[in-house]
Formats: C-alpha cells, structure tokens, sequence
C-alpha cells in the first residue's frame, strides 16, 4: 500500500510539473505569434498608406503635367515662337520636376522647339519617334527612361496636337526621381524600396539605389502575373531575387495612367526588435524549462528510491523466481550445506523430479562433482584455488529421478548472506548437443552416400595397419574396385538411380566382407576394402570371388533392373618398405589391368615396381 501511494505521489508530482512546462511554452508561442501578427499588420498599414500617398503625388503631378501639355497644344497656333520659348522657361523654372520641354515633328522625328535645362539625351528623338508616333490625343507616358547628364532618370511625356493640317506632338521630359522625394521621411528602414513601374513591366525609377535596375523590365514578375490581375491594389511578399532582400511590399496600380508605384520594408528590419526579444524570452524560457525538468528528475528518482526500499526484497525474489521459471536450463540455489533451496521448472523438466521433491535433499543425488578425477563439494569447488571455475561452464554427470545419467554444461557463482555461503547453479543438458558433435565428428570421416568411412579416414586405418604389420608380423590386403558399366546406367535412369545403386553395392561390400574388414568409398564409383590378417593371396583370391559374385547379381532399383559388375586390383603388405599413398597407386594400377583384362575380374599387383600379374 506504502509503496503504491509513494508511487501515485511521484507520478502525480512530475505530471504536475510537467504541464506547468507545457502552459508555459504554450504562453511563450502564442504570445509571440500574436505579437509577430501584430507587427506585420502595422507594417502592412504602413506601406499601404505610404503607397496610397505616393499614388496621389504620382496623381497630381501627371495631372499637372497633362494639363500644361493640353494648355501648350491648345494655345500653340496662337504663340509666336519667341513667346512660346519664353512660356517654356517660365514653366521650367516654376516646375522642379521638369527637365525639358519640346515640339516634336512624329513624321521626321525632327525637334521643332526645345527648352531644356540640361543637353538632351542623344537618343531622345530615335526614341521618340519610334515610340509615340501612332500615339492618340490623350497623353502618353512613353516606357523609355533617359538618363541626362547629372545621372537623373528621366521619363517623356507626349501629348498629341494638330497644327496646319500636320500632326505634332508637345513632349515634357520629367526626372521622375522626383516623386519618391517623401521616401527620406519614411520609416521604412535601411532596406525599404520605393518604385514606380510602368504598367507593361518596365521599372521607370527607385529608390534607394535603383540605377542598376531602372529600365529593367519585370513583366514576368510576380507583381504582373500573379498580384495584379488578381487586384489592382495589395499586400504581397517579394522575393529576394531582385536585391537579394525580402519584404513586405505594398502595389497601387493607377487608373488614370499606365503606371504602378510600390512601397516596400524590409521584414529583418521590421522584426529585428522581435528577433531580439525572442532570443532572450526563449533563453529565459529554456533556462526555466530545464529547471523545471532538473527538479522532475531529482524529486522522481528520489520517490523512486523511497519506492525501491520498500519493494526491493520482494521484488528481487519474484524476479529471479521469474527469470529462473522462465529459462529453459535448470536454475538451482544450495546452500552452504549443499541442499537444494531453490528448484526452476526447468530443473523439473531436465531432472524429471518435482520441486516438492527435490528441495532439501542434496545436490549429490542430480549433480556428480569431480575435479581432476576426485570427487569434490562445491565448497571446494569454488574456492580461490579453483577460481577460474567461477564464470565458466564445466561439463559433468548429471542424474534423473529414475537414474539415467547425461552429460550437463554447469555454471556456478558463489554468494553471501548473513554471513553464510550459498550457490547458484545453471545447468543444462546438453545430450542432443553431444550427439551432434559425434554426427559432425562421423560426417567428416564418413561418406554422406553409403555411409562408409571416407578416403581420410580408410588412410588412417590404413597407416594403422601397417604399423601395425611392421610390429607385429604378418599381413593385410588393399583391395580397389571399380564398378563396371555404372555410367551407362547413371546417365539414362539419372543420379538419383545412381545413388541408390550405389548405396546396394555398399551394403553388398559389407556382407561379402568381414566385421573386422574396411570398406571405404573413396571416389564416385570407386571403393576401396582394406582385409586384415591375410593369411595368403588364396585367401585374397577368394574373398575376389565373393565379391564379383555378390555384384553381378542383378540390383532392382524403383522397379529398375540393373547389371553390374567391377574390377579389382589387389596389393598385399607384409612390411615392405612402402607408404599408404603408394599402396593405392599400386592397387589402382592393378585395378586397371583387371578392367583392361576385360572386366569382372581381379588382378594382384607385382611385388616389386611396377609389374602386374592377372588372375
């Protein structure tokens, strides 16, 4: 109960906490994102206004203009030409904006009067000419911007007039530059931009810094695809591709004439103060939220402590209760009077004896300790003497309820409590791994097919017995046979007849042989038979017999009658000086005379080099 309302405490504690740290970056991110809306609405307000204020100046001023050019084409035929140049410099000393004032034949593009402040520029009348001749009555903003001497942008102006019967066309050429004046006292920060475009694309003037991009044409700009066909005044984003700056921007396409004026503010410069502020609120916040998350940790581990000291006794016995009952070794705790105290369910299994049972007796009645062939405890087992026992599996006898012995892996480690030694044993049976072993051991000596002891092991037992002939006298034979007409079968009836065919004559060699005879294969139709204690080649000679007879009869595989026969080759040793390999050699050239004979038969090899005889 205790160790439940501790536990129910520690979770109510750090739950606690821990949603005081949610609320309060909850409180952090939305308090900023309210006032990042904030800001960016008054920005917004901010350049609209100065945009709507920049379209009314951009209104006045080309509606003055529009009005001094319709005054000077109504009142043209009515002026002599030294009162029109006088007029003309009135009006240009008056007006600041002005640059130049022409009449200007459209047909010749020939300039018939000209009042100008500073030279004009060398391409005006090419320009003019090819922009306004088909120009109607109402006044015309020409795309074209001039630069005159000072470096000032300048825009022309026309207004179409007849005179005499010949169309003319009074020009004004405006610095432009002049409208964005009111950007000096505008706060839109280091970065703000003020633009004018006409309304086919083309960038007439800008401020600041806006010489590289004057007469740059934006028509495939957002502005024109997108924002303006959608409304003719707005609040967009730009992009950073023109300067390489992001802003706010503000766009008032004019009605009464072909032009787009933009106002824009840098949104680093409009946030920076907000940047600021995060950065330190969120540090603040951070520092507050690790705290808080410090002091989760120490009081959770700290309850968790208190928890742990009162459940740890039991836990750890239903633990290794658990762990033990789970395994499927034998898990096993003596005490220091070598009696069982704890038995697992797999001890049940393993020893085929209850846990009833088996607790109290001692661990001599499932367990048969040796060390270096004596009999020993496990208190001496485990001593310091024997330390290198401890952490590592030794194999010894293990014994079931009803008797049968198999071989177990043992781990032991040794403890202490209340003063008094007690062990821990793990046991496992490991029967099925030995017998593995000792079909792994066979299948390396052994054929896979036939079951017959390999080439390796036929020259072991081979080198054996002529050691063993050396030392004691007497002789063996070595006996290679080679199955006759085994191909022709194999290839028309498959390998897998071949197998089985081979796995006949095995059995076949095996009856025709004696207990204590070898029969190896040691190739794919080739055999080799190793006969202890030859008396004489008689005795060899007949136990040939036997075998040609025993093959020739027929094998009947799946319904399949085959006929075979096989060549032997026979060499005896009676000690002579010679090695294993070469009384193969010997034996497979024999076996080659035999088949060379004529088959079905055997031949003895010469004793003495190489000469063969035949029987």
């Amino acid at each position: 109960m205790a160790s439940r309302s501790i536990s129910q405490v520690r979770w109510n504690i750090c739950l606690l906490l821990l949603a005081l740290l949610l609320l309060s970056w909850g409180y952090f991110v939305i308090s900023f994102a309210h006032e990042f809306q904030t800001i960016k609405q008054q920005s917004s307000q901010q350049v609209s206004t100065l945009a709507l204020g920049l379209e009314e100046r951009s209104r006045r001023m080309f509606q003055v203009l529009d009005m001094l050019l319709l005054d000077i084409a109504e009142h043209q035929q009515c002026y002599q030409p030294e009162a029109i140049n006088s007029m003309f410099n009135r009006w240009l000393e008056r007006t600041p904006e002005l640059s130049a004032l022409l009449i200007v034949d459209p047909d010749s593009g020939q300039v018939l009067t000209s009042v100008n402040k500073d030279p004009l520029p060398e391409d005006l009348s090419f320009s003019l000419m090819t922009n306004t001749k088909n120009s109607d009555s109402s006044m015309q903003i020409t795309e074209k911007v001039y630069r005159n001497s000072h470096g000032q942008n300048l825009v022309a102006i026309v207004r179409q007039f007849s005179r005499s019967g010949r169309q003319l066309q009074v020009v004004a050429l405006v610095q432009i530059d002049h409208l964005l004046d009111f950007h000096k006292d505008a706060e839109l920060g280091p970065d703000g931009s003020v633009a004018i475009l006409h309304h086919n694309g083309v960038l007439l003037a800008r401020t600041p810094d806006g010489n590289d991009l004057v007469g740059r044409s934006f028509a495939d700009g957002p502005l024109f695809t997108q924002q303006l066909k959608k409304s003719p005044v707005g609040i967009s984003r730009a992009p950073r591709s023109t300067d390489g700056v992001s802003r706010i921007v503000a766009h008032r396409k004019l009605s009464d004439f072909p032009l787009v004026v933009t106002v824009g503010t840098s949104t680093e410069w409009i946030f920076a103060a907000w940047q600021k502020r995060l950065y330190k609120v969120l540090f603040i916040q951070v520092v507050i939220s690790l705290t808080i998350l410090i002091s989760m940790l120490i009081l959770h581990r700290t309850l968790a402590r208190m928890e742990q000291a009162e459940d740890r006794l039991n836990e750890r016995e239903e633990h290794f209760r658990a762990v033990a009952d789970s395994s499927v070794d034998a898990v096993l705790s003596v005490n220091n009077s070598e009696r069982i105290g704890f038995w697992s369910r797999g001890a049940e299994r393993i020893f085929a004896c209850s846990a009833a049972e088996a607790i109290g007796m001692p661990i001599s009645c499932f367990l048969q300790f040796e060390f270096e062939e004596n009999p020993v405890t496990l208190k001496q087992l485990t001593s310091s003497e024997n330390s290198w026992i401890q952490g590592r599996a030794i194999e010894v006898q293990g014994q079931r309820k009803d008797g049968w012995l198999f071989p177990t892996e043992l781990s032991i480690s040794a403890g202490n409590t209340a003063g008094k030694p007690f062990y821990t044993l793990i046991v496992r049976n490991i029967s099925e791994r030995k017998q593995m072993e000792e079909r792994i051991r066979r299948m390396a000596s052994h054929d896979n097919l036939t079951r017959l002891p390999n080439r390796g092991l036929l020259m072991d037992r081979l080198n054996m017995a002529m050691a063993q002939v050396r030392r004691q006298g007497g002789q063996f034979a070595l006996l290679f046979l080679d199955l006759d007409e085994f191909k022709p079968i194999n290839d028309i009836h498959g390998h897998d007849v071949g197998d089985q065919l081979l796995q006949q004559v095995a059995e076949r060699l095996l009856t025709a042989t004696r207990e204590s005879d070898t029969v190896a294969r040691v190739g794919g139709d080739e055999f080799a038979l190793l006969l202890s204690n030859i008396k004489d080649e008689e005795a060899v000679s007949n136990a040939c017999r036997h075998i040609l007879r025993s093959l020739r009869k027929k094998f009947t595989i799946n319904g399949i009658e085959a006929s075979i026969s096989c060549s032997i080759g026979v060499v005896l040793f009676n000690g002579q000086d010679t090695s294993g390999n070469e009384l193969i050699g010997l034996a497979d050239m024999a076996m080659y005379t035999a088949k060379r004979g004529g088959k079905n038969r055997f031949a003895f090899a010469a004793e003495s080099g190489n000469r063969l005889s035949e029987s």
